[in-house]
């Protein structure tokens, strides 16, 4: 997915996106194609892709979602799979990552 975000240039979008949700709980950066979890407290780890990121936020409980999976339906795995075909339109950020945040969730 984090190919994906590049490819349609939605980092920035994702990555504000991202940080909104945190908001003052946790700091999420970009180091090239890795994201990185710093802690209030210094700790920062680094994450291979967004889905890891992601599961970390949900994990860990650092983020507010605006829906849960039930409201969803299949929606968000629809999103997910959109955005790995190549050619796709790429969706929203808010919605990609809304959709991230279900389905790691949901796992």
């Amino acid at each position: 997915m984090t190919a994906c975000i590049n490819l349609n240039g939605m980092k920035p979008a994702v990555l504000a996106e991202l940080r909104r949700r945190v908001g003052r709980r946790a700091r999420i950066t970009v180091l090239g194609d890795q994201w990185a979890l710093s802690s209030r407290t210094g700790v920062q780890q680094v994450f291979p892709d967004v889905e890891a990121l992601v599961g970390a936020l949900v994990g860990r409980r650092l983020v507010d979602r605006s829906a849960s999976p039930e409201d969803c339906g299949a929606e968000h795995k629809r999103i997910l799979e959109d955005m790995t075909h190549h050619g796709a339109p790429p969706t929203d950020a808010v919605a990609l990552v809304r959709a991230l945040l279900i389905s790691a969730d949901t796992m």
